[in-house]
């Protein structure tokens, strides 16, 4: 239905904006909830239309009565942490996977002036963020801005689906890509690099358990590495023993939060998140983490650095369900036929991947680019029974006409022969 994409091409070029660029401004903070929330109203309000695409309900009602359960769980039994922590990470929470799911439901199918209207508007953004940062003085070279690498490396996805198909589509693209190393943060070059490879050399579907593919990947991942060395082995190699570095000492204690609340976790809004600096978690005292510089009570800016080890508020079953709902959606992505969307479908898993080791950005506004366009992607092979119906009907359509059997009927030359016989009998 038109009115669909017509929905969602004003919900996307209201969203890049307000939520991913200048979301930080005054007045701008909770669009996303607030758009969030509209997306959702709007999904359930049209799931009846026959063009939406109604598989993903059942997983998507399950994720939600998953985290609603939590949230009783918080509530109710563990009980770590206060109720406005709980909402507002349950809020949080809802956020990513009702974009993806709501978007893959919706299953909009834009026209080319759509396309060209949302991409002019993700440019447009690009280049607005640019101009008044320069004009502010807060871009320096040692300066890092992850908007600025969210917002270039999904304009790059978009450009490559959504301009129509060229040899220099992919040039483009990798160009709006690099405008994110002008102000980059170390694991941007590993989405850069992530981005080459799967653009310029993927020419097929992964394997994920064939050994060759693994070895790719391995190799992937050591290029990526190599480009981040510096800040990767200061945090993870040699700042690991490190007792005083807030990133390290918050991934050794979601290890032991993890043994130590089995098999639950200790609830939503208690750590690594938003919600457990706001409403400062007890845990961070039992932990002493409250004595590491950004982790403490009085300054908590790093409390929400890392969205890996927010994992261990769900305990060893939450982080189960987490693997096995990204298993099911790389399974869903090596389905798509359309070697673009298929690659621009992998680019967002592992720019998603990448970006929670040392960011929490899977759960703001600023990291739903990724899963609007993994949606958007996983529908590009998805048709409607009403339309492969129509397209039958069309291929019938096409076939030469076959005209029922009939009794033999002789011709006019043919019947006089038989007359003419006839007549010599009789002489």
């Amino acid at each position: 239905m038109k009115f669909i994409s017509i929905f969602y091409t004003l919900f996307w070029m209201v969203f890049f904006p307000t939520c991913i660029a200048f979301n930080d401004l005054p007045g701008f903070r909770h669009v996303d909830e607030a758009m969030t929330a509209v997306l959702i109203v709007f999904t359930v309000l049209v799931s009846g239309v026959r063009t939406t695409n109604r598989k993903p309900w059942k997983e998507y009602v399950a994720c939600l009565a998953l985290l609603t359960f939590y949230a009783a769980y918080s509530l109710y039994v563990s009980r770590v942490n206060v109720a406005e922590a709980v909402y507002i990470e349950f809020v949080q929470q809802i956020r990513p996977y009702s974009v993806l799911f709501c978007t893959w439901i919706l299953n909009p199918q834009f026209s080319r002036m759509q396309k060209r209207l949302m991409l002019t508007t993700m440019i447009a953004t690009l280049l607005a963020w640019l101009f008044f940062t320069f004009r502010a003085g807060d871009l320096l070279p040692d300066a890092e801005f992850p908007v600025l690498g969210q917002l270039a490396i999904c304009t790059g996805m978009a450009y490559y689906i959504f301009a129509q198909p060229s040899a220099n589509n992919k040039y483009v693209a990798l160009f709006i890509v690099l405008v994110g190393l002008l102000a980059p943060k170390f694991k941007y070059f590993g989405e850069v690099v992530c981005f080459v490879g799967v653009v310029f050399f993927l020419t097929h579907r992964v394997h994920f358990k064939s050994p060759k593919t693994v070895l790719q990947l391995a190799v992937l991942a050591a290029i990526c590495i190599a480009f981040t060395w510096t800040r990767f082995e200061w945090y993870y190699v040699s700042g690991w023993e490190n007792e005083e570095l807030a990133r390290p000492m918050t991934y050794k204690a979601a290890l032991l939060i993890l043994k130590d609340y089995f098999p639950f976790g200790p609830g939503m809004g208690t750590f690594g998140t938003y919600a457990a600096a706001v409403h400062y978690s007890p845990l961070y005292y039992s932990y002493h983490l409250n004595e590491i510089w950004g982790l403490s009570e009085s300054f908590s800016d790093f409390v929400a650095d890392a969205f890996y080890p927010t994992l261990a508020q769900y305990g060893v079953l939450g982080v189960g369900f987490f693997v096995w709902f990204w298993a099911r959606r790389l399974k869903n992505i090596n389905q798509i036929t359309d070697i673009r969307y298929y690659r621009v479908a992998l680019l967002a898993f592992f720019c998603l991947a990448i970006e929670s080791v040392a960011d929490t950005s899977y759960l703001s506004g600023k990291g739903m680019g990724y899963f609007m366009l993994l949606g958007l992607c996983l529908n590009s092979t998805y048709r409607p029974k009403a339309e492969e119906k129509k397209e039958d009907d069309e291929k019938d359509d096409e076939k030469p006409l076959k005209l029922p059997e009939t009794p033999w009927i002789p011709s006019l030359p043919q019947q006089r022969s038989e007359i003419h016989k006839v007549w010599r009998i009789g002489e």
